[in-house]
């Protein structure tokens, strides 16, 4: 099977979202429709998949010697 895009990823943090607050938004109005979203908001989500992106991929910190050690 082949990785999800990040844009599948982004549809599919959205809709879990919507699944976790009831299908409300922070407001508590009803979340429109992935393609009803517009573009700014669109981008805020795939932003922050492409950051989780990131930290998956991250090495691990080498932790720094302190003044106990």
């Amino acid at each position: 099977m082949a990785r999800p895009t990040r844009l599948q990823l982004a549809q599919a943090a959205y809709a879990a979202y919507g699944g976790a607050t009831g299908g409300l938004n922070f407001r508590g109005d009803p979340m429109p429709e992935w393609d009803d979203l517009g573009g700014v908001i669109q981008h805020a989500w795939l932003t922050a998949v492409q950051e989780v992106e990131q930290q998956l991929l991250s090495p691990p910190p080498v932790p720094r010697p302190t003044d106990a050690d």
